[in-house]
């Protein structure tokens, strides 16, 4: 027994200290989707409200972007357990990305069900997911999409389990867990319904022979998807629909040229490999891409040069495109955030080229497969190398660094005799790291309790002048040649928040 689950601990482990380690210090800082998230969270645990006073909400107003809600009431219950930290915030997203790949294991054992080698390829996708960059980076931040990664991993693997089974309890987790993504991240709504669509007809002669069971499972996703589809058509379920291309009025030919254009950008170098192209620091570490350059040489060998090539090529391929398909449809620059759900995709075919090389070896098996280790090994140490020594020193500005040492230090000083507090709005977003930081119950915000702050993007030395008054300047601000008296500095080692008290 030990023997068989020995592999799977060890990736287990390593995905765990990947994920774990320096989990609220790299990125440094908090961007503020995280603390939009983690506030609101805190709002709806203690008073079953958001920010804005609405009542337990489908779609959070947050900064106007209208987020899914899972990982908010999730967040909740996390913060309140470990406090308003970033910690806290943070690790129910890392404990997302470990369960994932225990996820893609089990998915992938189901999808080599009748394969002799079975086990070895789960292991080697669970091993894949365990070091990918793309999710290294996802599991380590506050952001949606990571969540809605893992559900939609675990809705696949009780699918294909239903398939070997027929059991009808499977295929009513398939829906829960699926549907779950679609409350976790938006990229879902159009991922996970198109992709299921695929998988029920690719294997209707199964479904066929269990009727019921598709009626009951039906049934039952419609009782679910009722709170998202209310909200859709009389909410703001659907408000990022205008972030798509088809609602930019284009004409039919820049329609073509900027949908080609995105699906280029997803396939190019500078996406896939060198990391110029993810989006901004917030969606990956600008030196590394979203695969490895060893993944890309077996994917290249085998779809151009392969003859014989697996029945699961058409479902990896399905699961690459419709993963790419929200980040394609929508108006802006690349992201690898938007993409994400592709990962799966992109780890099956890598699989099956690893596969299809190991098959026609003879004497030579389990050196190659050693070696494929050694050489993702040693590129997960690059990328390490430069995420922990390299990275904090970029990603100061998108993760908006400083924000919560300078509220932490306000909320520590004696604020009795203060009239005000003029603070830079020059970073963006300020209020929600006050509201954060100071725990400020969102019925106490609607009623002015953050009066005490004043947010303005121009701060200025005749500020200084102003009577019992704590001026928070940022970098950019002119401030005369009076010296702060207290600096807080990013990680990039360059002063961000000046704080002056009265004289």
């Amino acid at each position: 027994m030990l023997k068989k689950i020995g592999p799977l601990f060890l990736i287990l482990f390593l995905a765990f200290i990947l994920r774990f380690y320096k989990l609220a210090e790299v990125p440094h800082g908090m961007a503020w989707d995280e603390a939009g998230i983690a506030y609101n969270g805190f709002a709806i645990f203690n008073t079953r409200r958001d920010e804005w006073l609405q009542r337990l909400p489908i779609s959070f107003r947050s900064f106007g972007d209208y987020k899914a809600p899972l990982a908010i009431y999730q967040s909740g219950f996390f913060t309140e357990a470990f406090g308003m930290n970033l910690w806290a915030v943070r690790l129910p997203f890392m404990i997302h990305g470990v369960l994932a790949v225990l996820a893609i294991y089990l998915l992938f054992k189901e999808i080599f069900f009748k394969d002799k080698n079975q086990e070895k390829w789960a292991l080697l996708g669970a091993f894949l997911l365990a070091i990918s960059p793309w999710h290294l980076h996802y599991s380590r931040i506050a952001f949606e999409s990571g969540i809605a990664l893992n559900l939609m991993l675990w809705g696949l693997y009780f699918f294909f389990l239903y398939l070997r089974l027929k059991k009808l309890p499977n295929l009513l987790m398939a829906s829960l867990c699926s549907i779950s993504a679609i409350y976790a991240y938006h990229s879902s709504k159009v991922t996970i319904p198109l992709l299921f669509i695929f998988l029920f007809f690719k294997n209707l002669n199964v479904f066929k022979k269990k009727s019921t069971n598709i009626i009951i499972t039906v049934f039952f996703s419609i009782v679910l998807l009722y709170p998202f589809l209310k909200d859709s058509f009389f909410g703001e379920g659907l408000s990022r629909a205008s972030s798509m291309v088809f609602a930019q009025g284009y004409t039919a030919l820049e329609l073509l040229k900027k949908l080609l254009g995105n699906t280029l950008s997803y396939l190019s170098l500078d996406f896939l490999i060198s990391g110029k192209n993810l989006g901004n620091y917030r969606h990956g570490d600008g030196r590394f891409g979203v695969i490895e350059p060893i993944s890309l040489i077996l994917i290249i060998f085998y779809l151009f040069f392969k003859k014989n090539k697996s029945k699961l090529l058409p479902t990896a391929l399905m699961m690459i495109g419709l993963g790419l398909l929200p980040a394609i449809i929508s108006d802006g620059q690349s992201s690898s955030n938007r993409s994400i759900l592709a990962l799966p995709g992109f780890i099956l075919l890598i699989v099956l080229a690893i596969r299809s090389i190991y098959d026609v070896l003879e004497n030579h098996k389990k050196i190659f497969l050693n070696a494929l280790i050694v050489l993702y090994l040693a590129y997960l140490a690059l990328y390490q190398i430069n995420y922990y020594r390299n990275y904090p020193q970029k990603n100061a500005d998108d993760f908006l660094d400083g924000y919560l040492e300078t509220m932490t230090y306000l909320r520590q000083l004696d604020r009795s005799n203060i009239r005000q507090i003029v603070f830079t709005n020059d970073y963006q977003q300020a209020y929600i790291y006050a509201l954060f930081t100071f725990e400020v119950s969102p019925i106490a915000y609607q009623g002015g309790i953050l009066n005490l702050f004043f947010f303005t993007d121009k701060v200025d030395a005749g500020d200084l002048e102003k009577p019992n008054t704590i001026v928070v300047a940022s970098k950019f601000d002119q401030m005369g040649d009076r010296q702060a008296d207290h600096v807080i500095k990013g990680s990039d080692g360059q002063g961000r928040f000046f704080i002056y008290l009265p004289l």
